[in-house]
């Protein structure tokens, strides 16, 4: 049996959302409060029930208090003739926390156990689950609130609803009325582990107890359970080493407990003062028996190891554990989530943690489900493609939605994009999916200088600083841009593309066409862009001419916009627009370049013989050439870095493009 999807509602900011999982690991990734640890919280409250009460007020969602308010007003409006009526609308249409589960389950598996599930005769594979926070009578959960004001109405639900609303289990159809079933239906159906994310491990000089020691000791009483045998030579030298310590306790108290006669005690009675051990599993295992580690000989206790190493054996242990809890159990299902496993870890150990998962659980013989939330690309970038469910807020106030990355891969119709996208997740490169906006640029020279660029701009601008934002820079070549087109627009993530004009002019030569990289000058009409993002993608443009005269609102589609260089002159004077980023550069700051013409040794040889700042600005072309034809770009963004920096602007078109990302 594995479990397909689930549908939650009414939950913190999960408030409507579905979610389909792996058949082996799904990976939950997202920004910081998304709903990730939302997911674990409401499976272990309705599967485990380890929570008294089960749910606070403020795990409703917040757009369901709307819900209350116009159910209370149906309510109001009850009467004699229509309150049966009444009653079973509003006991429909009252705020529930609700888990819905979908399961699939095959020939091999236990029948007993879900049969408590099955709800009709049709030929299907799959059972579906209602779990639900729901009040067992809507009549009498609103009486004690019949003469409050809607504004008091929410405080005081809040304040009694505990009263009312239980835990209900039950088989779902969307055309039979089913009956509750016990929790215990549910656990021997499905069992989960939940391994959080705070792992407060013994890595303090403190004499707090061992978490892993417990989670020794448990295995313990396990092991024992299923075969005494196993444990009766450790109970033996238990019960030789507790004989040994009272013979030496009597011998060396003999002259303490003599004491005691001299007081007149034990009086006339017979009785006799010994001093026994206490030694037995339990308080061995809970505060004697603690994990150490042999370093080269060298005898070390556990809090002198790497929290790394502690956190992977203390989840691997967890996991051992779980099925040994199990193994007894004639279940068809088994969960295990664990939340943020990269903590401490270093990020060739997390990568070879979600590489290892499944292998790890087969070779123990625990046929499971894993579900994973993480914040770490490394564990990310090992992960499939269509295996990782993305967490992210909607435009709608306290909501987020989830999207399904199985969905997308199917969707996706080149092969080459989705290999593409495979590639590039598998390097490592998965900050997009923890990012609150994205920059994709060209090459190298803008890898160096985003920071700068973006330290400038939140100088000048008073609004959202783009430095306090998590802003995802990704480098992606003159023609990759487009790749990840399908990808953003799928995750709505506002991105910033930065990319060059790219200038060609046709030649012909000997019935031979070509396309030639060509200044941008006053017989802009026949030239073209060579560059795939602005032909293909934004703004599907390909003459220069039209390039040049497209508005701001032009370069935008969605929440996606491009920036490439643009025409500093207006009016009757001559076009002047760069070709690229280094001649935009020049235009935008010649100045600057004529002022530190003898310290940029990059373009030293090129600028030599102008004499002032207009000259620069002349040359721009051919300093752009020079630094092309001498592959000086990776020099010339180290000079700007590291001459001045400070006296220079930011090209226009990416300063432009950077105010509207900051927005």
């Amino acid at each position: 049996m594995i479990i397909k999807s689930a549908q939650i509602i009414n939950f913190r900011l999960l408030h409507h959302v579905d979610i389909t999982f792996d058949e082996n690991t799904t990976s939950i990734v997202g920004k910081n409060n998304t709903g990730k640890t939302s997911l674990s919280f409401i499976f272990n409250t309705f599967l485990n029930g380890n929570n008294k009460p089960p749910f606070e007020f403020e795990d409703f969602s917040l757009k369901s208090h709307s819900k209350f308010i116009e159910v209370f007003k149906s309510y109001k409006e009850i009467t004699p003739e229509n309150k049966e009526k009444k009653l079973e609308e509003i006991q429909r249409e009252i705020p529930k926390i609700q888990l819905l589960l979908t399961l699939k389950y095959g020939p091999e598996d236990n029948w007993a156990n879900i049969k408590p599930f099955f709800t009709n005769l049709e030929e299907s594979d799959e059972i579906t689950i209602l779990c639900e926070y729901a009040p067992d009578s809507t009549e009498k959960f609103f009486k004690k609130l019949s003469n409050l004001n809607e504004d008091e109405l929410i405080k005081n639900i809040e304040s009694h609803y505990q009263s009312y609303y239980k835990i209900n289990i039950r088989p779902y159809s969307e055309t039979e009325k089913t009956e509750n079933v016990p929790r215990t239906d549910l656990n021997r159906l499905i069992q989960a582990k939940f391994i959080p994310a705070q792992r407060v491990l013994d890595d303090s000089n403190s004499e707090s107890k061992s978490k892993l020691s417990k989670v020794f000791q448990k295995q313990f009483n396990n092991e024992n359970e299923k075969d005494e045998s196993k444990s009766e030579a450790l109970l033996n030298i238990i019960k030789q080493a507790s004989s040994n310590i009272d013979n030496t306790l009597s011998v060396f108290f003999a002259s303490f407990i003599d004491y005691f006669s001299k007081f007149g005690f034990p009086g006339m009675g017979n009785e006799k003062v010994e001093l026994k051990s206490q030694l037995a599993p339990e308080v061995l295992f809970k505060n004697n028996v603690k994990l150490f580690y042999n370093h080269d000989g060298a005898i070390l206790p556990e809090k002198y190891n790497g929290l790394g190493y502690s956190n992977l054996i203390y989840i691997i242990a967890q996991i051992i554990g779980f099925y040994s809890e199990i193994s007894d159990f004639q279940n068809n299902l088994n969960l295990i989530f664990i939340e943020e496993p990269e903590a401490h870890m270093h990020p060739q150990m997390q990568s070879t943690f979600i590489k290892n998962i499944n292998k790890f659980l087969s070779e123990v013989g625990l046929n499971a489900q894993t579900i994973i939330t993480t914040h770490s690309p490394h564990i990310l970038s090992d992960a499939m493609l269509q295996s990782i469910r993305y967490f992210t807020k909607t435009d709608v106030v306290n909501s987020c939605t989830v999207k399904d990355l199985m969905y997308f891969n199917n969707k996706l119709t080149k092969s080459e994009t989705k290999e593409f996208l495979t590639q590039y997740l598998t390097l490592g490169k998965c900050d997009l999916f923890f990012a609150d906006k994205a920059i994709l640029f060209e090459g190298t020279v803008e890898r160096i200088l985003l920071p700068i660029f973006i330290k400038k701009h939140d100088s000048e601008d008073n609004g959202h600083k783009l430095s306090e934002q998590y802003i995802s820079a990704i480098e992606v070549g003159g023609a990759y841009a487009e790749k990840f087109k399908e990808l953003l627009i799928f995750l709505e993530l506002k991105t910033l593309i930065i990319t060059d004009i790219d200038s060609v002019k046709k030649q012909t030569k000997e019935s031979k066409t070509t396309y030639e990289k060509t200044e941008i000058t006053t017989e802009v009409d026949e030239l073209r862009t060579s560059n795939t993002t602005l032909r293909r993608w934004i703004p599907a443009k390909t003459k220069i001419s039209e390039l040049l005269t497209l508005n701001d609102i032009d370069k935008i589609t969605g929440i996606i916009r491009v920036a490439y260089q643009k025409n500093v002159n207006s009016g009757s004077q001559p076009i002047k627009c760069g070709r690229s980023f280094e001649e935009a550069f020049v235009i935008d700051n010649p100045q600057y370049i004529f002022d530190n013409k003898r310290k940029l040794k990059s373009i030293k040889s090129a600028i030599r013989n102008c004499k002032n700042s207009d000259e620069i600005k002349r040359a721009s072309y051919e300093i752009q050439s020079f630094i092309d034809r001498n592959k000086k770009k990776t020099e010339f963004a180290f000079d700007l870095l590291n001459v001045n920096k400070e006296n220079w602007k930011v090209p226009t078109y990416i300063e432009e493009g950077l105010a509207w990302l900051s927005l």
